[in-house]
């Protein structure tokens, strides 16, 4: 059951911190980040005290929120090196030129947009491009104002991940 309140919850804190940071830091190999998943996982159970349902222990369930958490940091790694693999990142990162680096981010989202499928990098392109109304599109195309606005919401959504790193 999880504690009610704050100073049942410093209890815990007190109690299972060593052990869940431990746990942490033998799965990530650092320090600090071992030391922000457990942080992050006390904030996010206190939090949402109210919502969380604990089945076993509370310990059996902040060990697995802590593992959880390391999951997903594992996860958006494996992503981050996916992504930069297939973008010329480094070479962004190295001009120093505004023309130069939008010219080739413009060049890598061309080359992006060329791997969409036929008629959603034709919509795309109708759009962003040619700045065309989505009713426009549909009837130079023959297809519904759905279509259209599907169509741009995927390759929105590809390009967004493709290009990530570029924002940040």
């Amino acid at each position: 059951m999880l504690p009610k309140s704050k100073t049942e919850f410093d209890v815990l804190y007190r109690e299972t911190y060593p052990f869940l940071y431990l746990h942490a830091f033998k799965m990530l190999g650092d320090r600090e980040t071992a030391k922000d998943v457990v942080q992050e996982v006390f904030t996010h159970t206190w939090s949402k005290r109210a919502d969380i349902v604990v089945k076993k222990s509370i310990r059996a369930y902040l060990v697995q929120a802590v593992k959880n958490k390391i999951l997903d940091i594992y996860a958006h790694e494996a992503t981050v090196r996916k992504f930069e693999s297939t973008i010329d990142y480094g070479a962004y990162q190295l001009i120093h030129d505004a023309a130069a680096r939008e010219e080739l981010l413009m060049r890598q989202i061309e080359n992006e947009i060329k791997t969409l499928p036929e008629q959603m990098a034709i919509v795309f392109r109708m759009s962003r491009m040619e700045e065309k109304s989505h009713a426009e599109i549909a009837e130079t195309l023959n297809i519904s104002v759905n279509t259209v606005k599907t169509h741009i919401g995927r390759a929105l959504k590809k390009l967004r991940i493709k290009f990530v790193h570029f924002f940040l």
